[in-house]
């Protein structure tokens, strides 16, 4: 008998909406915790052709929060105005673009045995 924890990963696909084909590189950040997320320390960070709107991910069990950017001008970060709106198509997981994002909380989805597909969609406020 081992001693070890078993961990289970799921397989699912996160689709992006509303990419723009020339529109530079996507930033994709998972975030499993209300603090990472503060924080900003992603627990897992990628970046995808614009070309391509799935993106196969394995993950254990438990909640995220998807953060996703479109980098227009390949600087490595979500440009925004003065007073901080994006100013490059951007979104989060439970995200319908009508408002500023909000906490943990409101982003949430939990992957588990049954979580297969996940949408996100880009906005640009």
């Amino acid at each position: 008998m081992s001693g070890g924890i078993s961990f289970a990963q799921t397989n699912l696909s996160l689709e992006i909406i509303g990419a723009q084909k020339d529109g530079g590189i996507i930033h994709v950040s998972l975030f499993n915790s209300e603090q990472s997320y503060e924080e900003k320390k992603a627990y897992r960070s990628l970046v995808s052709n614009p070309d391509t709107a799935i993106v196969l991910l394995t993950l254990p069990a438990g909640d995220y929060v998807i953060s996703i950017y479109q980098d227009n001008n390949n600087n490595g970060k979500l440009d925004t105005n003065f007073i901080g709106i994006p100013k490059e198509l951007f979104g989060f997981s439970n995200y319908d673009g009508r408002s500023f994002p909000g906490n943990f909380n409101k982003h949430r989805i939990q992957v588990n045995d049954s979580t297969k597909n996940i949408l996100v969609n880009l906005y640009k406020l």
